[in-house]
């Protein structure tokens, strides 16, 4: 699940990590509330903490699961950045080893996400598992576990809020999805 929206998402600024959500959406996130049998994983992001105790009364937060690390950009203009640094802006968005910023370049998120996802094999099979996480994040999640190419990130769109539920049956099965489907 996408985390709640922010202010730095809104106004255009990579994120810092310590955002908080823009407005409450505990209502809104209601039907999703925790069951039984239902583990709650959080990216340790501010955001992340905030939309999770919202759908549970407790929840683990596991760092695999945090943002992309923006390195020198973190909390700065994206509007500015690219027009500083046009070009490094535009390699990062066109090549997935690109990481201009100093930071984590996509190919090293999801490699991070795919080792989470391996550690997701080893929950009980019954067990349904809710990771509040952020945008890059699920779709680095969804181009591993559907297989496809680490480039389709720049054309998936994902809303705060939204939920993507990937499943299957044993760790020898293949994945299958039921693409982002707004919550709010």
């Amino acid at each position: 699940m996408c985390h709640a929206a922010t202010r730095a998402m809104k106004a255009g600024f990579f994120p810092s990590g310590d955002e908080s959500a823009e407005r409450d959406a505990r209502a809104v996130l209601a039907p999703l509330r925790a069951r039984r049998n239902t583990r709650v994983i959080a990216s340790p992001a501010r955001v992340a903490r905030e939309t999770a105790a919202w759908i549970a009364d407790a929840f683990e937060i596991v760092p695999a699961f945090d943002d992309i690390d923006y390195g020198r950009w973190r909390g700065l203009s994206i509007r500015d950045t690219g027009t500083r640094e046009p070009g490094h802006v535009a390699a990062w968005l066109a090549d997935p080893q690109a990481r201009p910023h100093g930071g984590e370049s996509v190919a090293m998120l999801a490699a991070r996400v795919a080792d989470a996802l391996a550690f997701s094999d080893h929950l009980n099979a019954r067990e349904r598992c809710i990771v509040v996480t952020h945008a890059i994040v699920v779709k680095a999640a969804l181009a591993h576990a559907l297989g496809m190419p680490l480039a389709s990130v720049y054309t998936m769109d994902i809303a705060p809020l939204s939920a993507t539920v990937l499943r299957r049956a044993s760790p020898a099965d293949a994945w299958t999805a039921e693409l982002p489907h707004a919550s709010a």
